[in-house]
């Protein structure tokens, strides 16, 4: 479910999201699929809402590379407009694929994030009020952990 500080306009300025790469993947579908409230709804209003300037990207190389393979067949406008907000100034590429020692230590240890993952908060660390939007379960049952140890949100989106 999707917390209320992301709904709400933030006075200090746009918060920045971070989209899982099974965010991104599961939303490259005909539109035809989406239902009002259904999964595929949740997902697509999150890059619309990206789209209209209400939050913005942070990505990394890692997770672009993970997007252009999970949508080298484009299926909707939404995947070419979410492509066209990363190759813009109105998305951040941030220059860190890992964690820090010290980060990763604290992440895997004291958060339980998977360690594969790691590239979701290196993209999100240093950003304002960022959110991470995921799927999977694993990830979401940290939730608790990574806003204290991090001040990062994390989303369901599953």
């Amino acid at each position: 479910m999707i917390a209320w500080h992301c709904l709400m306009p933030l006075g200090t300025g746009m918060p920045d999201w971070v989209l899982d790469a099974t965010v991104v993947g599961m939303t490259n579908t005909e539109l035809s699929e989406r239902r009002p409230g259904n999964l595929l709804d949740r997902r697509l209003a999150v890059i619309e809402r990206v789209a209209k300037g209400e939050a913005r990207m942070r990505y990394n190389q890692k997770l672009m590379g993970e997007y252009q393979r999970l949508t080298a067949r484009r299926k909707n406008d939404l995947i070419d407009i979410l492509f066209d907000l990363l190759d813009s100034t109105k998305a951040i590429l941030v220059h860190k694929n890992k964690l820090t020692r010290q980060e990763f230590d604290l992440a895997k240890n004291k958060c339980g994030w998977p360690s594969h993952d790691q590239h979701l908060l290196a993209a999100a660390i240093g950003g304002v009020d960022p959110s991470i939007f995921v799927t999977e379960r694993h990830h979401f049952r940290c939730q608790a952990k990574v806003l204290r140890h991090f001040r990062v949100h994390l989303e369901d989106l599953g």
